[in-house]
C-alpha cells in the first residue's frame, strides 16, 4: 500500500482556489438516481413512466451508476439507446459513471461479423470519447471538471457539498475475466485506473475541507462489499488480472479501505451512492461514523421461482443535513421505500 500513502500525502498539499458559492450553503438538495437500466422492454417501460416524474420534479440533475445495458447484450447499439435516453431528459443534465456492462464484461461477445472477443479497453474508449468529451453540467456555479486522463471521474459542487464520480465497476472492478485483450496490458489498465480512483477520492476530501464543504457524495457503480469474493476480501490487486494471478484478489480494496478513514478525518456526513446489486436499501454504511449509503433501485433479476428480486424504479433522493437521517431515498415510480420490503431483501444479491 505504499504507493497509495504516497500518492494521498502528495495530493494533501493540494490547494482549492475558492470557498462553496454564495455564501453559507443550504441543507437540502433533491435529485434522482439511475442505476442498471434500461435493460430490456420492462425497463423501457418504466423509464417511459418516470421521465415525466423527473421533469416534474426538475431536479439539478440526474446521476447514472452505470450498467446502461444489460449484461446479455452485445456491446455498440445500447449507447445509442444511452443517449437517446439522456437526450430525452433535457434540459435535465446527466451525471453518468460507467458500469461493468458497457464495457470490462463485452468481451462476453464476439465483436458483430466476427469470432473476436470485445476488446474492454477499446470499449472503454468509445465510451470515454462518446460520454465523457464535454462537461455534463456546464453551469459555472457547479466548477464542474475532470479528471485528467480519466476523464469519467468527475468533480463538482453543489448544495454546500461536493460530489465526486469515481470509476470503479463490478467485474473485480475490471480485474476478472479478461478474455479480448492482453493480459498485461489489460493489468496495467486496471493499476492506472485504482491510482486514478485513489488521487482522485483523496482530491475530493482536500477541495471539501478547504471549502468548508458540508458534506461529501462519493458516486460508483460497484457495490464494494456485496461483490467481493469472500476469500479474496482484502487482498489488493496491485498487477494482476484474472490468469495472470495466482489466488483471487479484491480490486475494490484500495477504495474501500481509503474512505473511512477519509471520511472520519473529514468529520462530516459522507454520502456513498451506487448500483450493482439487488437490495434496493439506504443504511449506515460498512464504514464508521457519518458514511450513509444508497444501493439505488434498478438492478432486477428473477429467482428460479419467478420471484423477482430488487426494485425496477428510478429513486428519488433527498440528503438533508439537518434531518435526523440525512440520506432519504424512494421509488419514483413504485413509491417503493428502500430495505422495506421482500424484493429488497439482504439475501436478494
Amino acid at each position: 500500500m505504499i504507493r497509495f500513502v504516497s500518492i494521498c500525502l502528495a495530493l494533501a498539499g493540494l490547494s482549492a482556489c475558492a470557498s462553496l458559492p454564495h455564501g453559507e450553503a443550504p441543507a437540502r438538495v433533491e435529485f434522482v438516481v439511475i442505476g442498471d437500466t434500461p435493460y430490456n422492454a420492462s425497463d423501457e417501460a418504466m423509464l417511459a413512466t418516470a421521465i415525466p416524474k423527473i421533469k416534474a420534479i426538475n431536479p439539478p440533475f440526474v446521476v447514472h451508476v452505470g450498467d446502461v445495458q444489460s449484461g446479455g447484450e452485445v456491446c455498440g447499439a445500447p449507447d445509442d439507446r444511452f443517449a437517446a435516453l439522456v437526450e430525452a431528459l433535457r434540459p435535465i443534465p446527466v451525471v453518468y459513471t460507467p458500469g461493468d456492462n458497457e464495457w470490462t464484461d463485452c468481451d462476453r461477445k464476439d465483436m458483430p461479423g466476427t469470432t473476436t472477443k470485445f476488446s474492454e479497453l477499446a470499449r472503454l474508449d468509445t465510451l470515454r470519447s462518446r460520454f465523457f468529451a464535454t462537461p455534463a453540467l456546464t453551469d459555472p456555479s457547479y466548477a464542474y471538471v475532470q479528471q485528467t486522463g480519466q476523464p469519467e471521474n468527475a468533480r463538482f459542487l453543489h448544495a454546500g457539498l461536493v460530489w465526486t464520480t469515481l470509476h470503479i465497476t463490478g467485474t473485480n472492478n475490471g480485474r476478472d475475466s479478461v478474455m479480448g485483450d492482453d493480459l498485461t496490458a489489460a493489468a496495467k489498465a486496471a493499476e492506472a485506473r485504482e491510482l486514478a480512483n485513489v488521487g482522485w477520492l483523496n482530491e475530493a476530501f482536500t477541495v471539501a475541507r478547504a471549502k468548508n464543504a458540508q458534506g461529501v457524495v462519493v458516486i460508483m457503480q460497484a457495490d464494494m462489499v456485496t461483490e467481493v469474493d469472500p476469500t479474496a476480501f482484502g487482498h489488493p490487486c496491485y498487477d494482476a488480472v484474472a490468469g495472470k494471478r495466482e489466488t483471487p484478489c479484491d480490486g475494490f480494496f484500495p477504495v474501500r479501505d481509503m474512505l473511512p478513514a477519509l471520511a472520519a478525518s473529514f468529520g462530516k456526513p459522507v454520502f456513498l451512492i451506487h448500483g450493482d446489486t439487488g437490495p434496493f436499501r439506504v443504511f449506515q454504511s460498512w464504514a464508521p461514523g457519518q458514511v450513509y449509503e444508497l444501493n439505488a433501485a434498478g438492478d432486477v433479476w428473477y429467482r428460479d421461482s419467478g420471484e423477482m428480486c430488487a426494485v425496477r424504479d428510478v429513486t428519488h433522493v433527498w440528503i438533508d443535513l439537518d434531518a435526523t437521517e440525512p440520506l432519504r431515498a424512494q421509488g419514483l415510480v413504485t413509491g417503493e421505500v428502500p430495505g422495506t420490503t421482500p424484493s429488497s431483501a439482504s439475501d436478494c444479491k
